[in-house]
């Protein structure tokens, strides 16, 4: 039978009743486990009988006994109980220590090799049975999976994410330019005559914030002679150290590059601004205890203090 075509009207204290009934068989004592007077309990039984149009419990040698029709009402009544317990108790607690669940997060090429070294071994310490799933940002609606749970967090600098969603700051990040060691242009450091004659890698990294990175060239009426456009970051560093190209990137993957000889860190010829790097997570999920304990580990780990950098 379709539910729209199903005549149910009972109470929740009449859902309360019978289920209680199925344990003791008694009016008196289901009465005092759910806090009715037995005869409040009376009337509701006889409304249910009238309801029914069944006697639902009869006298026997044995005591009051549940007709087979009420022993289906009692048993529906019980699985009834225990879904609205299940609903409507507080979030079940995460213990990290214990927890096999999948966390899944959106992160960028350069928040991948920044960010997961230090977190990959701090959940092995903390959290050894979880795993961690991470994900490219689509080029399109980031929100959704988030908004869905299907994606736990997000890390980087998304200034598109914003209703609905909270974040905290881990750090502020800045661009630099890379060269090898050894180029000809940038013997005494970075000019401005250096930055536009030299040609450039450049990347779109579209599916974050970093066209501001092209905005504000923009602005200062710079063109660069890009001969090579990569999707991500990440390989520009590489290709900047085995060429003449130039090119420009978050200053932390620079960084994780420098020690590997032969790359010349050097700041932009016009003043870049600095940026923020954050973690996103859907309002939804904001008390959820494994989300939370995820987010927490993050800015454990990465969160920069005010002057401490």
């Amino acid at each position: 039978m379709a539910l729209e075509n199903f005549d149910f009207e009972l109470d929740l204290t009449q859902l309360r009743l019978l289920a209680a009934l199925g344990e003791s068989c008694n009016v008196s004592a289901a009465a005092s486990r759910i806090g009715l007077s037995q005869s409040a309990a009376s009337h509701a039984l006889a409304k249910l009988r009238k309801r029914f149009g069944d006697p639902l419990f009869v006298r026997t040698s044995g005591g009051l006994r549940p007709t087979p029709y009420a022993e289906r009402l009692i048993n529906a009544s019980q699985q009834a109980m225990r879904a609205i317990q299940t609903g409507v108790e507080g979030p079940h607690p995460f213990d990290p220590a214990t927890s096999r669940r999948t966390f899944t997060a959106y992160m960028s090429d350069v928040g991948q090799a920044v960010l997961l070294p230090r977190l990959v071994q701090a959940m092995r310490d903390e959290a050894p049975h979880a795993n961690l799933n991470v994900l490219p940002f689509p080029a399109f609606n980031q929100e959704a999976a988030l908004e869905a749970g299907e994606v736990d967090v997000a890390l980087g600098y998304l200034p598109s994410l914003s209703a609905g969603f909270r974040q905290r700051l881990l750090y502020k990040e800045q661009y630099v330019c890379v060269a090898r060691e050894d180029h000809p242009a940038f013997r005494n450091g970075m000019t401005l005559e250096g930055f536009r004659s030299t040609p450039h890698a450049v990347t779109s990294a579209s599916s974050t914030g970093h066209k501001l990175l092209g905005q504000v060239l923009a602005r200062e009426k710079i063109r660069r002679r890009a001969v090579l456009a990569l999707p991500q970051f990440m390989v520009l560093p590489m290709v900047a150290t085995h060429s003449d190209l130039l090119a420009i990137v978050p200053s932390r993957l620079a960084e994780i590059f420098a020690p590997l000889g032969r790359l010349k860190i050097m700041p932009p010829p016009v003043r870049m601004p600095e940026y923020d790097v954050r973690i996103f997570w859907h309002d939804r999920y904001h008390l959820d205890p494994g989300n939370k304990w995820l987010r927490d580990l993050f800015v454990r780990l990465y969160q920069v203090r005010r002057g401490s950098e």
